[in-house]
């Protein structure tokens, strides 16, 4: 089977027709001018929260205790060794 109007055909009236492309040439560039503006925006967004995080982290940030190490520690039982069978 065969697409006969995979393409939309202009008008006839040569009026009609230059209408219809500077109709379409400007829906073209303001879809174009929305996109581009509408990515600058999330840019600055962006931007900004990533200054914002920066800076509210540096200002809360508190000087620790040099002579506290910090972390994670688990307690072990004090059981004792496992030993191999000695030769007799």
């Amino acid at each position: 089977m065969r697409i006969n109007y995979a393409l939309p055909t202009l008008p006839r009236h040569p009026l009609l027709r230059a209408l219809v492309l500077v109709g379409v040439t400007a829906l073209v560039i303001g879809l174009v001018t929305v996109g581009l503006a509408v990515g600058a925006v999330v840019l600055a967004v962006a931007a900004v929260t990533l200054v914002l995080r920066r800076w509210l982290v540096r200002r809360a940030a508190r000087q620790g205790d040099a002579s506290v190490i910090e972390g994670e520690y688990t307690v072990v039982d004090p059981h004792p060794r496992a030993r191999l069978p000695g030769s007799e």
